[in-house]
């Protein structure tokens, strides 16, 4: 019998077709990221021009990420082999032409990849001004709508990082095809991460920041075949987009608790913690508009949650650390609704309550995911893509308990 349609799986069956389409277009991705290596390895710099300004904090001081990426005043500007690897905001809350930054590096001497579409910048520049486009899903693509949020459950976020973060990992492997490798950040979950990432910096007592090169010194990495990396990481995709497939009765619930908390007039809170969220949504300070309120990235939970938030109110909570069975117990106490979940699953002994609502989204603890043959650190992280994928399956399912279209 052929599983009943819901909100979160229509959802979810467009995430399929994006997923589909990135893998058709990976010859593209993966020359895309030779080319990047090649300038890099000329001798360039790379850096990640705030244009979209969420993109920098996720592609930056990042687990699984590089190490060796220069802010814009740290860079040669005369360099023709720097590299500007940049995401764009949505085009309806963002007008291209005018914009001062874009402008500046257009200006420049930089090689620009841009992670989106070139018909979102085609009145600023000839497209021979750009390295390479890396594509994505319209601004337009998604499902329902609310105010200004159109559409509410985006496909496009998912398509920033997906391609932008296997465009990198291919461009990590053609460095390693030229006998080099980048310096990777080991994430500070894991043990020895500090010391380690600590003593590539080249420190002295005379100014600051500090920096580290971009490759190793002496540090040999078997090369990785084009597309090793691509593929592995759709694969670990993929099998995350199952898993929520498999809880859809999970997702339906959570979003039908934040829509019986909206028309109780209670609060929502959530909280993705990570690199990119609230910023991604390009949400203002004083937008009301959104349908769920945002806190900044916070992964315990005595402390990511308002204290004033009580009974009837939900918070939906996207951690990177264990489940705390004591930490859930007491946001319960108060008679709050909590959807939670954890990258290493839920506690040994799951606490089962009317008000608790746990969902597996499974990318590897610390975050990383592709393991290379011969480096202690693994590249790309997956949580971003993971949380998108389960957000917006939920918000789905509340906008059609909103009667929202």
């Amino acid at each position: 019998m052929p599983k009943q349609s819901t909100p979160a799986l229509n959802y979810l069956s467009l995430i399929s077709d994006r997923i589909a389409a990135i893998r058709s277009d990976l010859p593209h991705l993966i020359k895309l990221g030779q080319k990047m290596a090649d300038h890099l390895l000329a001798g360039g710099d790379i850096f990640t021009p705030p244009i979209a300004p969420f993109w920098p904090n996720e592609f930056g001081n990042r687990a699984g990420g590089m190490m060796g990426i220069r802010s814009l005043d740290r860079i040669d500007p005369k360099n023709k082999n720097n590299v500007a690897y940049f995401a764009i905001p949505a085009s309806k809350t963002w007008n291209a032409k005018p914009d001062e930054k874009l402008r500046k590096l257009i200006d420049s001497t930089a090689n620009l990849f841009v992670i989106g579409r070139y018909e979102d910048l085609q009145n600023v520049a000839p497209k021979s001004r750009f390295a390479g486009f890396t594509g994505g899903a319209p601004t337009d693509a998604g499902l329902y709508a609310t105010g200004p949020h159109k559409p509410l459950a985006s496909l496009r976020e998912f398509d920033i990082f997906v391609r932008g973060w296997i465009t990198a990992g291919e461009m990590i492997a053609a460095c390693t095809r030229a006998g080099r490798m980048p310096i990777i950040w080991m994430s500070v979950w894991l043990e020895g991460a500090l010391p380690r990432n600590a003593h590539f910096f080249t420190h002295d007592n005379l100014r600051e920041p500090w920096d580290t090169p971009l490759f190793h010194h002496g540090q040999y990495v078997p090369p990785l075949a084009p597309g090793r990396v691509a593929n592995e990481f759709l694969a670990e995709l993929q099998m995350i987009h199952t898993r929520l497939v498999d809880q859809a009765p999970a997702l339906a619930t959570a979003g039908k608790w934040l829509t019986a908390a909206a028309r109780a007039g209670k609060r929502t809170w959530t909280v993705a913690v990570g690199h990119s969220y609230p910023e991604l949504l390009e949400l203002s300070p004083e937008s009301h508009t959104y349908p769920i309120h945002w806190g900044q990235s916070l992964s315990d939970l005595s402390k990511a949650i308002p204290a004033e938030y009580g009974a009837g109110d939900v918070a939906l909570h996207f951690g990177y650390a264990p489940v705390d069975n004591t930490n859930v117990q007491g946001l319960l106490n108060r008679g709050l609704k909590l959807i939670h979940t954890s990258p290493y699953g839920n506690a040994m002994t799951p606490l089962k309550h009317k008000n608790f609502l746990y969902f597996d989204l499974p990318w590897r603890p610390a975050d990383a995911t592709i393991d290379i043959p011969g480096y202690s650190v693994r590249i790309l992280p997956m949580s971003s893509s993971a949380q998108t994928m389960a957000l917006f399956s939920i918000l789905s399912e509340h906008a059609e308990g909103m009667g929202w279209k």
